[in-house]
């Protein structure tokens, strides 16, 4: 081999070379720095409930040590402190999770028919963290129904049966069903209702051949924490090819590739630029923070959860702040519809609560109770991890369905929040609480419209002084 032709072959490879740096380095070059970071920032409130939908799923359905798998149920019982799967569970509807893959055909949910004075509903979000739809009383009734899960591309013919179709923007859909407690010996009639609900490939419930399945997936190890750390990015990208894009979402996809992101590639961080990996880890640590600072200061479910339509009326990047800020407080949260959630995040004084320096009291004037067709309940959670709080009583809520609240002489309705219990007289209206920073959460199932529209003067926390 003459040298002249080593040169030609030693020039080809150097300028392959320069051509691939040059497009590793032209996206950065095109941005600022100040205009990467935010792109990132942005990317990242856009991704992270996503991220978060799929901590949930590998949790419950595809951890090998105790997952349930896919397209079946996890039928739990009351809440308590050593559930972590979620944060502010609630104390009052023992949930049922399932997670379904729906690239090989849709699923068939069966609620069964329940007693009429139970509130039951099957809430069912994409991994976007949009709510699509409840299957239940509200909508419903309590007489049962067939709905069909679907792909966002199913448009196949609809069984005679089935009562409507629920779809949303990905192939993977999960639902927090909830089951009313009514009473503390009731759990035994809730887990029998639990079971009465079935999922069921459409071939099944047809009774034809299922078809040819689509390919098995290796799925990403969760490991905790993963949302804070460059990890992040890897899962955003593993979880993209289980979704649809929507024109809505144009300019976030944008904010992702600049980053050289592609929907279900593999997303290589390594492979960027020192300004891209830069901009990433500090949007990142900015995203992170906002959020937090968010949630600390307000707290309007009716903005939190919601529809994709419902978010759009929100307006422009506010929308993905608001559902990042949903997932974040209370993933799986329901609409306005179906229940309203009212987080008491300052006292009457603006401050935040902390029992360490003062008991607190929550009070409803006479006649000012939620107006609610189903049921009301208040949860106690610790800080800064929004968990239920271990106490003595096994008291993590108090509520329309607690028969030990009895009315102050006056008519009015006050609850006592404290670590330790109240005199005797006040024992039934006590909502035990961390010996420090609390949140608690009235959520009103079934609320009328003067709930939904917030016209209903909600009541105060006030120290106890």
């Amino acid at each position: 081999m003459n040298s002249k032709f080593l040169l030609l072959i030693f020039s080809i490879i150097c300028l392959s070379a320069c051509q691939n740096q040059t497009k590793k380095t032209n996206i950065s070059n095109d941005y600022s720095n100040e205009a990467l970071t935010q792109a990132a920032k942005d990317a990242y409130i856009f991704a992270y409930p996503t991220v978060m939908m799929y901590r949930s799923m590998y949790l419950q359905a595809l951890n090998p040590e105790n997952g349930v798998g896919m397209g079946n149920w996890l039928h739990l019982g009351v809440s308590n402190p050593e559930d972590t799967t979620i944060v502010t569970p609630n104390n009052d509807s023992p949930y049922s999770y399932a997670w379904l893959d729906l690239r090989t055909e849709p699923y068939v949910l069966t609620m069964p028919k329940i007693e009429e004075n139970r509130f039951y509903t099957s809430q069912w979000d994409d991994m976007f963290g949009y709510v699509l739809d409840n299957a239940g009383s509200v909508g419903d009734g309590n007489e049962g129904v067939h709905v069909l899960l679907a792909a966002p591309d199913f448009n196949g013919e609809i069984p005679e049966r089935i009562n409507r179709v629920i779809k949303g923007n990905s192939n993977i859909l999960g639902t927090l069903t909830r089951t009313q407690l009514i009473g503390a010996e009731d759990l035994p009639n809730v887990k029998a209702i639990q079971q009465k609900y079935k999922l069921e490939p459409l071939s099944s419930y047809l009774g034809n051949e299922a078809p040819q399945p689509a390919a098995e997936i290796e799925w990403m190890k969760w490991e905790e924490g993963a949302e804070f750390k460059e990890d992040f990015w890897r899962f955003a990208g593993f979880v993209s090819q289980f979704v649809t894009k929507h024109s809505d979402d144009k300019s976030k996809w944008g904010d992702l590739a600049k980053f050289g992101f592609e929907q279900g590639g593999d997303w290589d961080i390594s492979k960027l630029t020192e300004d891209q990996k830069s901009a990433l880890e500090i949007g990142q640590k900015e995203a992170v923070s906002h959020l937090n600072e968010m949630v600390s200061k307000t707290f309007d479910p009716k903005k939190f959860f919601n529809t994709r339509e419902d978010m759009k009326n929100i307006g422009d990047d506010d929308q993905y702040v608001q559902r990042a800020m949903g997932v974040l407080a209370g993933i799986f949260g329901n609409t306005k519809d179906i229940s309203v959630y009212y987080g008491f995040q300052t006292d009457v004084n603006g401050n935040i609560p902390d029992v360490s320096e003062t008991p607190y009291t929550l009070t409803f004037k006479k006649d000012e109770l939620p107006n609610v067709k189903n049921f009301w309940s208040i949860t106690m959670y610790s800080l800064p991890k929004r968990l239920l709080v271990q106490n003595d009583i096994e008291r993590y809520s108090i509520g329309s369905a607690s028969p030990e609240m009895k009315n102050n002489p006056d008519g009015s309705l006050t609850i006592y929040i404290q670590p330790n219990a109240p005199e005797n007289d006040k024992l039934g209206n006590w909502l035990p609480s961390p010996d420090g920073p609390f949140w608690i959460v009235m959520r009103c199932y079934g609320p009328d419209q003067s709930i939904i529209k917030g016209t209903w003067p909600e009541p105060k926390l006030a120290p106890l002084n």
